[in-house]
Parts: structure tokens; C-alpha cells; sequence
């Protein structure tokens, strides 16, 4: 770490100004500073989460300890899952070396403590959100999820720093509700839809409530709040750096946000 620039200003303020020269240097020093600290943040960050292929390295090593944790459980379908999503994130020519890439993971001891130290230190909340979206949408590939995989997945949100009522909110998006979203890429890949007509209309449920991260008793006025702070939480525009595929993928989970929201309005007869 350098000179602080505030010591090195207060020093000359002093030898040419006396005590006011070197209070002057000094909080002018404390002014650039405060600059350069800015813009080492920014240098940080622009090498790490924010590049997609740190991303996706990250995501193949929690997948694989997902599968690790059902008896090393993993059914074609999980297979094709990550194949696809390797296909949107790197493109056909990559696609076999980073599968290959997936199996030696598969095949090694996995420690997960440093990858989601790592991203709870410098991922954002909406790249978190962003994975484990991919996790849950992983370990349904097959149309089901066992207890071994929610626990996992619950292990990895905890490790990663994400708050309880926001792994709930994802999770109600994935389990326990009769319209799933689809997996990652199912709308885009299997023609899915990112909405289904036969769950917006049913009236608001639990589900709804805690994908808001807001309790049922919760006022017209708490449940507009949470509504915001939701639709900013899970914004498409907020992982559009990760790429268009990712984004797509952040888009359903907005749909089902203000789906949730609307359902919520037309049992409460809110405005």
C-alpha cells in the first residue's frame, strides 16, 4: 500500500505554511485519497464477478457439489442442463472442454468454503440471486428436487451471505408452487413460457407473499415496499453484464416478482 497522500500534503502544508498550511494539506490530502480508493474498488471489481467466465467457472463448482451432495446422484438431464447452459454462456466451440472441465470437478474433492467466501466478499446480491436461480433450476432438471439438493443449495446461500427470507423468496419461485418458472434456460431453450395463465389467475398465496420476502399480515403500504425493493433486486438490467443469456434468465424471475405482486393487489383490492 502507498503513502497516504494526506500525511505526504500535511507534511509540505507544514514545512511552507505552519499548522494552517499543514491542516490545509492535509484534508486536501484526505480528498484525493478518498479518490484513489474509489477507483482501486472499481479496478477490483471490473476483474472479478463482473467478467462471465469467472462467473461460470463458479457455477460449475457449486452444481457439482450440489450433485456431490445427492450420492453423487447426477441423471442425464442435469447433464444436458449444464450443457445448455454452457452453450448460451460460451458458445458450441467451447462447450466440450468446459464439459470435460465439469466431470473433473465431478471426480474431485469439493470445497466449496473459498468459492462462496469469494463471492460474499465481491459478488453482488444480484449475481448471487443469479446463481442460485441456476442451482434450484440444476438440481429440478429432472422434474423433482430432493431434500439432499435444497439442503446444498441452502448451504451455499448461507456461505455466500445471502439473507434467509431471500433464499425463500427463491426458492418459492423454483418449490412448492404449481408453476415453476421454468429451469434457467427452459424458456429459451424448450420453449417454455415465462408465465402461465392458469397460476396468474389463481388468487395471492403464500408463495406470492414470501417471494416479496413480506409477511401476509404485512400492511398495503409493507407490501408495496417489499414489492420495490423485489422488482430492484431481481432487475434484468442488474446482471446484463453477465450476458444476454443471463439476463433472459433474470427476466422470468422479474415476471413472476410482479406476478406475485398483482395477485397480491387483487386479493387485497389494492390500487
Amino acid at each position: 500500500m502507498g503513502c497516504s497522500f494526506s500525511l505526504i500534503l500535511a507534511i509540505l502544508g507544514f514545512a511552507y505554511g505552519g499548522l494552517g498550511g499543514a491542516l490545509g494539506g492535509f484534508l486536501l490530502g484526505a480528498f484525493i485519497d478518498a479518490i484513489a480508493n474509489r477507483v482501486s474498488v472499481k479496478k477490483g471489481q471490473s476483474t472479478h464477478y463482473y467478467k462471465p467466465q469467472d462467473f461460470t467457472d463458479d457455477k460449475l463448482i457449486l452444481a457439482a457439489y450440489v450433485a456431490k451432495a445427492d450420492n453423487n446422484r447426477l441423471l442425464r438431464s442435469e447433464m444436458e442442463y449444464v450443457r445448455q447452459f454452457l452453450l448460451k454462456d460460451l458458445g458450441s466451440s467451447a462447450v466440450q472442454s468446459a464439459m470435460l472441465r465439469f466431470r473433473d470437478i465431478l471426480n474431485s474433492d469439493i470445497d466449496i468454503a473459498n468459492v462462496c467466501a469469494d463471492l460474499r466478499q465481491h459478488a453482488t446480491i444480484y449475481e448471487k440471486l443469479i446463481i442460485l436461480q441456476f442451482l434450484f433450476g440444476f438440481a429440478q432438471a429432472d422434474g423433482s428436487m430432493r431434500q439432499e439438493e435444497l439442503d446444498a443449495i441452502r448451504h451455499i446461500s448461507d456461505l455466500c451471505g445471502i439473507p434467509h427470507s431471500t433464499f425463500e423468496s427463491i426458492k418459492s419461485m423454483f418449490v412448492g408452487s404449481s408453476y415453476y418458472g421454468g429451469g434457467y434456460y427452459e424458456q429459451q431453450q424448450y420453449g417454455g413460457s415465462s408465465s402461465s395463465s392458469s397460476y396468474s389467475t389463481r388468487t395471492a398465496s403464500d408463495n406470492d407473499y414470501r417471494i416479496l420476502e413480506v409477511s401476509p399480515d404485512a400492511t398495503d403500504e409493507e407490501v408495496k415496499k417489499a414489492y420495490r425493493a423485489a422488482a430492484k433486486k431481481h432487475h434484468p438490467d442488474k446482471v446484463s453484464h453477465l450476458g444476454e443469456d443471463v439476463r433472459k434468465a433474470a427476466e422470468v424471475k422479474f415476471a413472476q416478482v410482479n406476478e406475485a405482486y398483482e395477485r397480491i393487489k387483487k386479493a387485497r383490492g389494492m390500487n
